[in-house]
């Protein structure tokens, strides 16, 4: 049976049509009418800090199964200093306590339960915790040998960072995507993007040159500076002799991604489809390659020591007469070399892939990062920087498997959080990301590399989970993450915690569930999509999900539940059994109050993504264009934050009453009363 609440007034309000305080607690109804048959008040439950009113919905049928307009009712509290009730139903809050509301007519009867609190403030002030610096994928790195280092990426950024100080964002006047630069030194500089794009500089200033192309340029690289080459879309090579840029004849028209030369006379192109090119100064000629993948960079020692990667893990070599495959540690895709020396050489790829080639034998090296790695530099100063998805740079001090790794940026989305009483606080999202909370800052956690994590919950500080794509599965002992296997390899969006259990839930209709000693798949009945789950306890949990789902796990099976909508659900949590939120797309908010759901209209047609609370009247729900709600037990009211864009998720900070709001660009915002 569908149940629509009467709209209910804020607690910031004022109390309109007042409750009749002064007089008694049963209050008849006017005579006559027809003779009704059943009763139904709705919320069947209801939590209110003193003070507040909300109104109760009261739905009377008679023997036919028809409404019953304007019935017979006495309204009755049983605990009048507690909450008192008029003829219309309107509760009124009054002090701290219970009291049972009942409706009745005849020997028919209706109760609602009411929870009466003492005030809850909730939060009032704001902080930006982590603005975040630039989430842009990064596809382009250099290093000057003198101590400054440039990245450019999607949107027409350009990074710089000077003596090993903090990167700040240049100018360049173009939202283009930029996907190379390189320099002959310090001072002449050039960066190539989308649409032709050119840009020629002196390390400070940067001013726009034609290419003489619209075609997109992918990569820039030279001998000096009167012998420069660019590479792009549809087999273009463009060469530059000190005045002029000329485009030069290919036998190709596939798209070409990474160049390098050992002189003049030897300088190597690789593009897809396995393509290499090579030019002796004068013409460009196709070579014989034992691979047709896709290859992104190419780089080497000398004429007899090149290397060329690409996806799938491919690596090729040539020792100055053929290529040959090589073994290569994995099968992540490769978009970036470059090396120090024969026996010192480096290939990054997608999941943090960082593959070392000791002159020997490729090796895999672990770099605490998932995020997808596009560029590479070795610096004047001997250690290499790499770059990626989501603004990610990082420094890699030694050599081989001794190198140490050191995250200076990286802004992915922050999709889930959790805190632990009386231990850490950690923030998980995009590319494996974990971010800790360290006094009132986040720092990242160096973690095995994984793929995106979307959820994360814990039985308490030594007992912590983070779930992902493909399977992904962290656990945290108090001192330090490792990987586990998960019984599949796909999506796991979400994570709950409790009674030394862990349930998680995902694409498909996912769910798994550990007591420490393994995960075990679940039946679920569905296959859409499950986004959130939350419980009382291992006995009690909610699933929600695609297409209005909600599922119940009662300790022994999971059961579909029926609720009065059909939208997405992102989030579910509750203070108890009989009082639980459910929220998702177009501003669906959805409350069980033990007996049925009912359906609020909040002040927002934003989805809503993520709920949390502290107790039955402070609740608080977030979302799209950075919104930001609480449920006061009256009514939903909308906060001011600075947080802006999507919040993905929120959860409170451990032993205080704050409040911590996570989203994209890694921006965290906090709040205390």
């Amino acid at each position: 049976m569908s149940r629509v609440l009467l709209a209910a007034l804020g607690a910031s309000l004022p109390i309109l049509n007042a409750c009749r305080d002064s007089g008694p607690t049963a209050v008849p109804p006017p005579g006559g009418g027809p003779r009704i048959s059943s009763l139904i008040a709705s919320p069947a439950s209801l939590n209110l800090q003193a003070g507040q009113q909300r109104s109760i919905e009261l739905i009377a049928r008679d023997s036919t199964g028809q409404l019953v307009v304007n019935p017979q009712i006495t309204w009755r509290s049983d605990a009048p200093a507690t909450a008192t009730v008029d003829a219309s139903g309107a509760i009124r809050a009054i002090s701290p306590g219970t009291a049972r509301i009942t409706a009745s007519s005849g020997s028919l009867s209706a109760l609602v339960q009411v929870g009466v609190s003492g005030s809850a403030p909730g939060i009032a002030q704001w902080r930006i915790a982590r603005p975040g610096f630039s989430d842009v994928t990064i596809l382009g790195l250099w290093d000057d040998g003198a101590g400054s280092s440039y990245a450019v990426g999607q949107g027409g950024v350009m990074l710089r960072s000077r003596a090993n100080g903090p990167w700040v964002a240049i100018s360049l006047n173009t939202t283009e995507t930029l996907t190379g630069v390189w320099g002959s030194s310090p001072t002449d500089i050039w960066i190539v993007g989308a649409g032709g794009v050119l840009f020629h500089g002196d390390g400070v200033s940067f001013a726009p040159v034609s290419s003489g192309t619209t075609t997109t340029l992918l990569e820039v690289w030279g001998l000096a500076v009167n012998d420069v080459y660019i590479a792009g879309d549809r087999g273009v090579i463009l060469h530059y002799d000190g005045t002029t840029w000329t485009q030069q004849a290919t036998p190709v028209t596939e798209d070409l991604w990474g160049i390098w030369g050992a002189n003049s006379t030897n300088v190597f192109v690789v593009g897809n489809n396995g393509v290499i090119l090579r030019s002796n100064g004068t013409t460009w000629q196709r070579m014989t390659t034992p691979s047709g993948n896709p290859l992104f960079d190419v780089w080497g020692t000398s004429v007899g020591n090149v290397f060329a990667v690409g996806i799938f893990g491919t690596i090729l070599r040539f020792d100055g007469v053929q290529w040959s495959t090589m073994t290569a540690p994995g099968r992540a895709n490769l978009f970036a070399m470059r090396g120090r020396a024969f026996n010192d050489v480096y290939a990054v790829g997608n999941g943090g892939a960082t593959y070392h080639f000791d002159g020997t034998t490729w090796r895999g090296l672990s770099i605490g990062s998932g995020q997808n790695l596009r560029a590479i530099a070795p610096r004047g100063d001997g250690t290499l920087r790499v770059a990626g998805w989501w603004g990610t740079v990082i420094t890699l001090r030694g050599t081989g498997v001794a190198a140490t790794a050191t995250t200076e940026l990286s802004d992915p989305a922050l999709l889930s959080v959790y805190g632990a009483s009386s231990g850490d606080m950690f923030a998980v999202g995009l590319g494996g990301a974990v971010y800790r909370r360290a006094g009132t800052s986040w720092l990242q956690e160096p973690v095995p590399s994984v793929n995106d994590l979307y959820g994360i919950s814990g039985n308490g500080p030594t007992d912590i989970v983070a779930v992902g794509d493909t399977g992904s599965v962290l656990r945290y002992n108090g001192s330090a993450w490792t990987r586990e296997s998960a019984p599949t390899t796909g999506l796991l969006r979400a994570v709950w915690s409790g009674g030394g259990q862990h349930v998680i839930v995902g694409e498909r209709g996912t769910i798994l569930r550990s007591n420490g000693t393994g995960w075990s798949p679940q039946q679920s009945g569905t296959q859409q999509f499950l986004r959130g789950v939350w419980g009382t306890d291992p006995a009690n949990v909610y699933a929600v999900g695609d297409a209005g789902t909600v599922l119940r796990f009662d300790g022994g099976r999971w059961q579909s539940l029926i609720v009065p909508s059909t939208s997405r659900l992102r989030a579910v949590w509750g203070s108890s059994a009989n009082d639980i939120f459910v929220v998702g797309d177009s501003g669906t908010a959805l409350r069980y109050d033990g007996v049925a759901w009912e359906r609020f209209t909040p002040p927002t047609t934003r989805d809503l993504r993520t709920l949390w609370g502290r107790g039955p009247t402070e609740v608080y729900a977030a979302g799209d264009s950075g919104t930001v709600l609480r449920f006061t037990g009256a009514g939903w009211q909308t906060l001011t934050t600075p947080a802006r864009g999507f919040i993905y998720a929120m959860f409170g900070v451990p032993n205080t009453p704050g409040l911590a709001l996570v989203g994209e660009g890694a921006r965290i915002v906090e709040g205390q009363p």
